[in-house]
C-alpha cells in the first residue's frame, strides 16, 4: 500500500511494523493511481486513462500548490514531500489545518463544481505531485461511481480532521493540542521505530518546525519550543536532526 495506513489510538501499541513501501515518485504514474484512493477500486482501462492526462510536478518549498480563494484546476496527489494546508488569519498569522504527505489528495472539490478553496496548499519541503486535470477526472467520477464514493470518503475524512483541529483550539490548552497535533501527524506519516531492538517509538521525519507547530496548535514558537522541552525531559519525545521519536506513551496519553 502506498498510503500509510491510519491506526485508531489504542492500536498505536500493538503494531509492530508498516508493510515496506515503494516511495510513489519511483512508481510509475499507473502504478500510484492504482494503489492510491480513491482509484483503488478503478478499472485498468480507466487508470490509463487518467495516467495519460496526469501530469508530475515539483515545487520548492513554500510554493503554492493550491491558492486560497481560487478554484482547484485539478485533483493533486503527493508523491514525495510535505503539504501544508493553511487557512490566512488577520494580519500576518496563519494556521496549518493540516499536513498531508505522500499518498494524500488535494483540490477534490475541482470534480464537482468551481467553488474557491477556502485554504491555501503550501509546500511545506520540497514536493513532488501528480496533478490530474479537473475535466479529466470529472468524466472518470462519470464512468466510475466507486472511485466517487471514495472521493467523497476522503473528503468526509478530511472534514472531520480538520473539525478535530478547530475542537481542539477551543477545548484544550497548548500542551494537550501539541500532543495530539504529534499522535495526529504519526498516525498520518510517521512509521515504526527500528533504530534499536525492541524500539517502540515512532519516528516523525522531516519533523515539522517549531514555527509549523506553532501555526498548527494556534501558538507561537516560544511556547511550542518550552513545551517540547518539557516533552523531552519526560522522556515523550526525541530529536535528532529533521527526526523526531514519539514515545508509546504520548500517543496513548492522547487516546
Amino acid at each position: 500500500m502506498a498510503r500509510p495506513v491510519l491506526y485508531p489510538l489504542d492500536m498505536a501499541m500493538t503494531i509492530d511494523s508498516r508493510p515496506h513501501t515503494i516511495p510513489l515518485e519511483r512508481m510509475t504514474t499507473g502504478d500510484v493511481l492504482s494503489c492510491v484512493e480513491p482509484f483503488t477500486a478503478a478499472r485498468p482501462q480507466e487508470i490509463e486513462v487518467l495516467a495519460q492526462a496526469a501530469v508530475r510536478i515539483r515545487k520548492p518549498a513554500g510554493a503554492p500548490i493550491l491558492e486560497e480563494g481560487h478554484a482547484p484546476d485539478g485533483l493533486y496527489i503527493v508523491l514525495r514531500g510535505r503539504v501544508n494546508l493553511v487557512r490566512a488569519g488577520e494580519g500576518h498569522r496563519d494556521l496549518i489545518l493540516m499536513s498531508v504527505g505522500p499518498g494524500d489528495v488535494l483540490g477534490e472539490t475541482c470534480a464537482f463544481d468551481r467553488t474557491l478553496n477556502a485554504t491555501a496548499a503550501l509546500a511545506a519541503v520540497p514536493v513532488e505531485v501528480l496533478r490530474i486535470p479537473a475535466d479529466v477526472l470529472a468524466a472518470h467520477l462519470r464512468r466510475e461511481p466507486e472511485t466517487m464514493m471514495r472521493l467523497m470518503q476522503l473528503m468526509t475524512d478530511k472534514l472531520r480532521d480538520i473539525e478535530s483541529v478547530a475542537s481542539s483550539l477551543a477545548l484544550y490548552d497548548v500542551e494537550e493540542r501539541l500532543r495530539r497535533t504529534l499522535v495526529r501527524l504519526a498516525q498520518r506519516q510517521g512509521r515504526r521505530s527500528s533504530t534499536a531492538p525492541g524500539s517502540s517509538g515512532w519516528i516523525l521525519a522531516p519533523v515539522p518546525t517549531q514555527s509549523e507547530l506553532a501555526r498548527m496548535v494556534g501558538s507561537c514558537r516560544e511556547t511550542v519550543s518550552r513545551t517540547l522541552s518539557a516533552m523531552a525531559r519526560d522522556g515523550l519525545v526525541s530529536s535528532s536532526g529533521r527526526r523526531m521519536i514519539l514515545d508509546p506513551r504520548l500517543l496513548g496519553a492522547a487516546a
